[in-house]
């Protein structure tokens, strides 16, 4: 799918939410050379130079990214609104990552939405209690997460021009099946 929307291998690709680089590295092994990833975990980005030390990996601690205007062909975020519970820091992200895009440029996304077993609407009771906000969870290994609905994602991707939007289920990393999404979506101009 990304090199359906990003066919050229030259582009300038940011992975926001990089983790180890997993995802760079299967780019890089499709061709791609131009590959920079960024993640608030240093310890995933200890563990991708690591592994990968081939990659230009980074971690970035917040606010505004550390790029100029117009830097990037395309981005990537793949499960990283998951990882951010407040709108606002969504928002945020999202208006750096059309700052640092150039126009006409790619943003990939995909993430978790809602769901509707009994598993889920009790974890997401259990978190609008505590953090008043629906569909925000508490997971064993001390993590904070969020799934979201179809609405709220699709108006964080206002300023963008929709190419996909697509709703998929996902198999999560404990083995559990849960509603997702994956867009492209594309700068104006």
């Amino acid at each position: 799918m990304f090199s359906e929307h990003v066919p050229d291998t030259k582009a300038r690709v940011l992975d926001f939410g990089c983790g180890y680089g997993r995802i760079m590295a299967e780019l890089a092994s499709a061709g791609y050379t131009d590959l920079t990833g960024i993640d608030f975990s240093e310890p995933l980005i200890r563990r991708g130079l690591a592994e990968h030390p081939e990659l230009n990996l980074a971690a970035y601690p917040g606010g505004p990214l550390p790029y100029a205007d117009e830097t990037f062909d395309a981005a990537i975020m793949l499960a990283v609104f998951t990882c951010m519970i407040e709108t606002r820091t969504q928002a945020e992200a999202l208006l750096e990552l059309k700052r640092v895009l150039r126009p006409g440029g790619v943003l990939y996304v995909n993430d978790f939405l809602l769901n509707r077993d009994r598993r889920n609407l009790d974890r997401y009771q259990l978190g609008q209690e505590k953090y008043g906000l629906y569909g925000v969870f508490d997971v064993d290994d001390g993590g904070t997460l969020r799934h979201h609905d179809r609405n709220h994602m699709e108006a964080l991707f206002s300023g963008f021009e929709t190419l996909v939007f697509e709703e998929v289920v996902y198999e999560t990393m404990h083995g559990h099946h849960s509603n997702g999404f994956y867009a492209v979506v594309k700068m104006p101009g």
